[in-house]
């Protein structure tokens, strides 16, 4: 682990039994990180870069990518068991992706609570593109290139194909694929392995 930690008052909670060669990269103050048992990081980046920040990594998980919190008020958790490949995680705006157990991201994924710039009303000048949490439930697999879009919720279960990009809401234990991704296919379920 390579640590750059410029922050005040951090709290680093890496077991040590975490392997990889990751980056950890803390700027703010009252920021923690907990990384539980078992779990590798490969050569990721993990960025805490504002104030109040929180990042939790269950146990055993294998992460690869870029996890970048660079906001106050920002939460990331990732449950125990959870793979990536190359994903793209990012809080711009105060919020939380809650990412469940035993989930399974292919390369190429990505998703933000945010737009990461202002799109107002000419009217009146109010902001019309708030920042909104991700919510990803247990044994989720993204297939390679999905994109997961501010505000959306993918139930337990659910299989999400390449290159689709999720808004909205989608079900537990269903197929959906396309641009925004529909369901295709209802009560299924997957594994890892190939029978």
């Amino acid at each position: 682990m390579k640590l750059n930690d410029a922050g005040v008052s951090s709290r680093i909670d890496i077991d040590g039994s975490v392997t990889g060669n990751f980056t950890l990269d803390i700027a703010g103050s009252g920021n923690s990180i907990t990384v539980e048992a078992g779990t590798d990081l490969k050569t990721s980046l993990i960025e805490m870069r504002g104030h109040n920040i929180a990042i939790h990594i269950g146990a055993k998980c294998m992460l690869q990518g870029r996890f970048q919190c660079r906001s106050r008020d920002a939460v990331l958790r990732i449950g125990a068991r959870t793979t990536a490949m190359n994903a793209f995680v990012s809080l711009h705006e105060p919020g939380t992706i809650a990412i469940g157990e035993d989930c399974m991201f292919s390369s190429e994924v990505r998703m933000d609570v945010s737009d990461m710039h202002s799109i107002l009303d000419r009217e009146t000048g109010a902001r019309i593109n708030p920042a909104r949490d991700i919510a990803i439930g247990d044994h989720v697999w993204l297939a390679h290139g999905v994109m997961v879009g501010k505000g959306a919720t993918i139930g337990s279960g659910a299989v999400i194909g390449a290159k689709s990009l999720v808004l909205g809401t989608i079900p537990e234990n269903v197929i959906a694929a396309g641009t925004p991704a529909r369901v295709l296919r209802e009560n299924v379920e997957w594994r890892r392995q190939r029978l």
